[in-house]
């Protein structure tokens, strides 16, 4: 990144989930969650700020483990820690916060916890994008999806299925297609601020393989990817 950017790396981390309880601090491979996303936003090397936020003073606690690599834990406001808060408010909250602090980030990039196998490369990929399209438009990490979208159809309340092509195509018969996966995250700082939106009009793909692209949200996310990390 360009040193003339000011870079700002946010993690939130909230401390409540219905699906998966406290999953921001369960140990995965014996390290807690958060901790392998703020690990990995060390290993970039960037020139950045790394902030944590969220309104859970035990994740707070582990991000202050950080503190003298420069990790800074935010503490964020209780009406942002609800099920309606939008990462949005929370982004704004954090660059609000930094600035306040003497800090005016320019380029912000989002880490979101639940994608502990996005790497390094992963991150930097991202930024490479960024810079490499006029540093104009958000970047967003995605991945090939597993099966065609063709393929996915709606059920009504009397299981009818449809939606689908019938045609009897082989997978890979169609386009290659990709879904957002979550992991990384590259805008302006003055698109968020002015459109209170992470996104541009238009946007920029980094792509990243499926086998680092887990979101986890339930447990069975958490078991599939511990057997990953595992080995």
């Amino acid at each position: 990144m360009d040193d003339s950017h000011k870079v700002l790396m946010v993690i939130p981390a909230r401390g409540g989930s219905r699906r998966l309880p406290r999953k921001n601090i369960l140990p995965l491979a014996g390290k807690p969650l958060i901790c392998w996303s703020i690990e990995t936003a060390l290993a970039t090397s960037l020139d950045a700020r790394i902030l944590v936020t969220s309104d859970d003073d035990e994740i707070l606690s582990l991000a202050q483990e950080y503190a003298e690599q420069g990790v800074i834990a935010h503490k964020r406001p209780d009406e942002l820690a609800t099920d309606t808060a939008t990462t949005a408010d929370v982004l704004i909250d954090a660059i609000k916060a930094e600035h306040a602090a003497g800090y005016a980030a320019d380029i912000l990039i989002l880490l979101q916890p639940t994608s502990p196998l996005r790497n390094t490369d992963d991150i930097l990929a991202a930024v490479k994008v960024f810079e490499e399209t006029g540093c104009s438009d958000t970047v967003v990490s995605v991945c090939e999806v597993d099966h065609p979208t063709s393929w996915v159809g709606v059920i009504d309340d009397h299981s009818t299925f449809s939606g689908v092509d019938l045609s009897g195509n082989r997978s890979q018969g169609y386009r290659i297609e990709y879904r957002l996966n979550g992991a990384v995250y590259v805008a302006r700082a003055e698109t968020l601020m002015n459109k209170k939106t992470l996104f541009t009009d238009r946007l920029r793909a980094s792509i990243m393989p499926r086998a680092r692209s887990f979101d986890i949200d339930e447990p069975v996310d958490f078991r599939v990817c511990e057997t990953f990390v595992s080995g």
